[in-house]
């Protein structure tokens, strides 16, 4: 496993990651029943799944991507801070996720080689559970499938000097603190969001889907 991982700012929240809806696996099993709720399974094809997105008057460039939460007794999730080298989103925080290949069979096994990929995260260890509506990007017309994955703690990942600088662990007591999701209200990122008091720099897409998934358990409160 990735040494030297780091975790952010909790916001002030409880330290044990609880929130008035119950205890950690209370708040895990919520997210589950509210990822399965959307029923879009994993397992759809790629010419199936683009027929999700409604708003197709233009170009959109699909993609999946791995949302891994770690099981451990105060669940996290896992983030990548992409290479300095690559020449789109560099040095962005992100999830491991990529642009389908031709032999990717459904969502599921795009989201699974790429996290594989990116962080040597072998799929076998993953309980896929379900995904996410399509997320799009505000300019460069990217239409992302969140694909939801539940990772024993014992799991290891590592990073792929290639693509991933540094892999680190999102805590669900930061995930479910209303306060620290905003919204840029000056500058090129108007409008945008982004968390706030954390070590590193969350925002754009990525953030939109913690907060998605965040509302699956703040909205059934």
């Amino acid at each position: 496993m990735e040494s030297g991982r780091s975790v952010p700012n909790t916001g002030g929240l409880l330290a044990s990651g609880q929130t008035d809806g119950g205890s950690p696996q209370a708040v895990l099993d919520t997210i589950v029943r509210g990822v399965e709720s959307f029923r879009i399974p994993a397992e759809t094809d790629w010419p199936t799944a683009k027929q999700y997105l409604v708003d197709d008057d233009r170009q959109w460039k699909f993609s999946a991507v791995l949302v891994a939460i770690v099981a451990r007794r105060e669940p996290t999730i896992l983030l990548t801070k992409r290479s300095s080298g690559l020449s789109e989103y560099s040095s962005h925080v992100s999830f491991p996720g990529g642009r389908p290949a031709e032999f990717d069979g459904s969502i599921g096994a795009t989201a699974l080689r790429e996290a594989f990929e990116e962080i040597r995260l072998e799929p076998g260890a993953i309980r896929v559970v379900g995904c996410l509506p399509i997320h799009k990007t505000r300019k460069r017309n990217h239409a992302i499938f969140p694909v939801i994955g539940i990772v024993p703690e014992t799991a290891e990942w590592e990073a792929s000097p290639a693509e991933v600088d540094a892999i680190f662990e999102f805590p669900f007591a930061t995930l479910l603190n209303p306060a620290l999701p905003r919204q840029y209200s000056e500058g090129e990122r108007t409008g945008a969001w982004y968390w706030a008091d954390q070590t590193q720099d969350i925002w754009g897409v990525t953030a939109v889907i913690l907060k998605s998934l965040a509302g699956l358990v703040l909205d059934a409160a």
